[in-house]
């Protein structure tokens, strides 16, 4: 059965576009083509889903673990959704800053993020010599696997990280960062169990 949902999940992909790119670290990279940086990835972590999502809803703690991240700043949160204001330190460019509305829920034994810009909240203008990001919307949907004792996650986001930047230079970093999120994420669900 659960061979069956992982395909079903693969195929989901490949309908809306999503073209696999590159496999590392048992995790399977998508890109679909656009103006943006349009990426998913699919693999597996060994932890139930209620701890990968502490681990992905824990945002003040981001900056310690998430590379290029250099402030993750909490702004508002309740039950079930946050605010946060986020910076991004890049090699060779100006950092890019954003704030960004984070909503989750429970979804049978599995869990859902899904975020999305919100820069009227972001806590004023952008410094001197950064870029705020227009666009960085995405989702986490996180299945159980194995009666609960791991997840199969899949992660989605679109990023337009504006000012002069080569599209094809961002993508490919991106598409290389991203199993290095995943590795990331399962070391850090031991802190959360």
């Amino acid at each position: 059965m659960q061979a069956v949902l992982l395909l079903l999940l693969t195929v989901s992909l490949s309908n809306e576009g999503y073209e696999q790119i590159g496999q590392k670290s048992d995790v399977v990279v998508y890109r679909r083509n656009g103006h943006a940086i349009d990426l998913a990835a699919e693999g597996d972590v060994a932890a139930t889903p209620e701890v990968v999502m502490k681990v992905l809803t824990d945002y003040a703690s981001h900056p310690k673990w998430v590379h290029g991240l250099s402030v993750s700043k909490v702004l508002g949160q309740s039950a079930d959704s946050i605010d946060v204001y986020q910076r991004l330190h890049l090699p060779m460019l100006d950092d890019r800053d954003f704030a960004m509305h984070v909503i989750w829920k429970k979804d049978g034994d599995g869990r859902q993020i899904h975020f999305k810009t919100t820069n009227d909240r972001c806590p004023g203008p952008p410094d001197k010599g950064v870029t705020r990001v227009q666009l960085h919307e995405g989702s986490w949907i996180l299945q159980s696997l194995d009666g609960g004792k791991r997840t199969h996650a899949i992660y989605r986001f679109r990023m337009e990280l504006g000012g002069s930047l080569p599209m094809w230079m961002a993508r490919g970093r991106a598409a290389k960062d991203v199993p290095a999120l995943f590795d990331a994420i399962r070391k850090q669900t031991q802190f959360y169990r």
